[in-house]
């Protein structure tokens, strides 16, 4: 039987001391989140950035969208995931719409203008996750 030496782990750019890795791992409650209302009852909450906790290249936030929620259209320089937790909704692209539901995961990419609509009679969640550290520079489409 061979000796493992850690070679394989090193290669795959693992963290061989195990104490070195638990101390990198962040979990974040919804509670400790950086929390931001919305006029219409709808919020984001920001759990894992660079300035929140020191993430290297992706944000991940959670936020929920009020029936009759319908944000102006943004264009973010970078791609934003999202999973549809529950509740359905629709992208709003330019004039024409895209709708996702509870289960799904949407991928926008980078310059594509979109807007958040839920025009159901529920409350729809998502997971957002961007491919930036922090929340991206975003500018309102059309500018």
């Amino acid at each position: 039987m061979s000796e493992d030496t850690g070679e394989s782990d090193k290669r795959a750019g693992g963290i061989n001391d195990v104490e070195s890795a638990l101390e990198k791992i962040c979990v974040v409650d919804l509670s400790e989140g950086k929390r931001t209302d919305l006029p219409d009852g709808s919020w984001v909450c920001e759990l894992v950035s660079k300035a929140l906790n020191g993430a290297e290249g992706t944000c991940m936030g959670f936020s929920t969208w009020k029936p009759g929620a319908s944000t102006k259209q943004m264009v973010h320089e970078t791609e934003e995931m999202a999973y549809i937790v529950c509740g359905e909704g629709k992208l709003s692209v330019g004039e024409k719409f895209v709708s996702y539901k509870a289960g799904q995961g949407v991928l926008i990419p980078a310059g594509v203008p979109h807007g958040v609509v839920n025009d159901s009679e529920e409350d729809m969640t998502m997971v957002y996750i961007f491919s930036y550290p922090e929340y991206p520079p975003t500018k309102a489409a059309g500018e």
